[in-house]
């Protein structure tokens, strides 16, 4: 239009598109690197398997904090995905506490990086549980896993620890740990207390030739054809067509049927009685030979429960409220006092490994 003065176009309005996308371009680059990593960590973790978890046999119990824990040592073999590869170890021993009224882990240390390597509890006091490993005795905090002392640094043991499992015991008349040292002298250590120091001429007396460097660690069978219960009875197997049944044996070997089930190639399970029950290991069904494990009570005769396992069971053990933790290569199962049973998740990850 005649007359109309046209905008002046200053030289920093020229510009201002220019910074703009200067502005944008940092982070229009890490577009694709953030597409590449997810897809390399993400996809790397989806197509994963979990890693292989095996659980040792040195199970123990521990009260915190108004829980009932039941200590599982395991191995876990493997990572899933790229990052856990980056920043787990390949291979694990962990400790595991796991309350037994709810499932869950309430904490999940790891103990070791070596593939082959074991742990056993040894006994738990109010803040301080005690393991004894092949690395020597490890004392962890109760209420979060921590490593608290292990090996020389326990105060008493120092230089002269013994690197073995085999080295050391518990003494529940005395309530401490045993220990042998380098030098074949026994320690104590009293529970809760982190420093060992002589043991009592009582204790040395009754743990002489007991510990060893060496001994090797031979577990007896974790089932058989009969078990003894605290009455003085016994629970044991009879042939049948197609399997065993259980009859219950008295003091004057007077046989009484209990129950009529026939379990296709049973065993009983040693540690497993209890005043109201006993474990039975055996067969799906006569033509599933994969192991499972019923309950089945003294009083009734009746199965109580079932569970189908990956493995035979290497240890069962009660605990003072009446839960009886059975462990198999695997898994490990819990057994409550009025006979029901459940399998414990144990070793699972998230992305990061925890």
């Amino acid at each position: 239009m005649i007359g109309r003065t046209l905008p002046t176009l200053k030289l920093f309005d020229m510009y201002q598109p220019i910074r703009k996308a200067r502005r944008r371009l940092p982070v229009l680059l890490l577009i694709p690197l953030l597409l590449f990593g997810l897809m390399f960590f993400g996809f790397s973790y989806l197509v994963s398997s979990e890693p292989d978890i095996e659980v040792q046999t040195g199970v123990g119990f521990a009260a915190s904090d108004g829980r009932e824990l039941v200590l599982v040592p395991y191995e876990r073999h493997g990572t899933r995905g790229m990052f856990q590869m980056m920043t787990q170890d390949m291979f694990q021993v962990r400790l595991a506490a796991v309350d037994m009224a709810t499932g869950t882990a309430v904490w999940d240390t790891q103990l070791s990086d070596k593939l082959v390597w074991e742990a056993s509890v040894l006994a738990a006091g109010r803040s301080h549980l005690y393991v004894a490993t092949d690395s020597g005795l490890v004392i962890l905090d109760l209420r979060t896993g921590a490593e608290v002392a292990a090996g020389g640094a326990v105060t008493g043991l120092g230089e002269k620890y013994v690197a073995g499992r085999a080295a050391y015991g518990y003494d529940p008349d005395g309530r401490s740990v045993v220990a042998m040292n380098a030098d074949g002298a026994l320690l104590t250590i009293g529970l809760d207390s982190v420093t060992a120091g002589p043991a009592r001429p009582e204790i040395a007396a009754k743990w002489a030739g007991v510990l060893s460097p060496g001994r090797p660690d031979t577990s007896p069978s974790a089932t058989a054809s009969k078990v003894s219960l605290a009455t003085g009875e016994q629970v044991q197997l009879r042939e049948r067509a197609v399997g065993n049944a259980l009859v219950r044996v008295g003091a004057d070997k007077r046989e009484t049927p209990l129950g009529n089930v026939v379990f296709p190639s049973a065993a009983l399970v040693v540690g497993g009685a209890t005043p109201q029950h006993v474990l039975v290991r055996h067969n799906r069904t006569v033509n599933d030979t994969d192991p499972a494990l019923s309950v089945v009570s003294l009083q009734t005769g009746a199965v109580t429960g079932a569970l189908p396992i990956e493995s035979s069971p290497e240890r069962a053990l009660t605990a003072s409220n009446g839960t009886t933790a059975v462990v198999t290569r695997t898994e490990i199962a819990t057994v409550t006092a009025d006979g029901r049973i459940s399998a414990l998740t144990i070793g699972k990850t998230d992305f990061f490994g925890n």
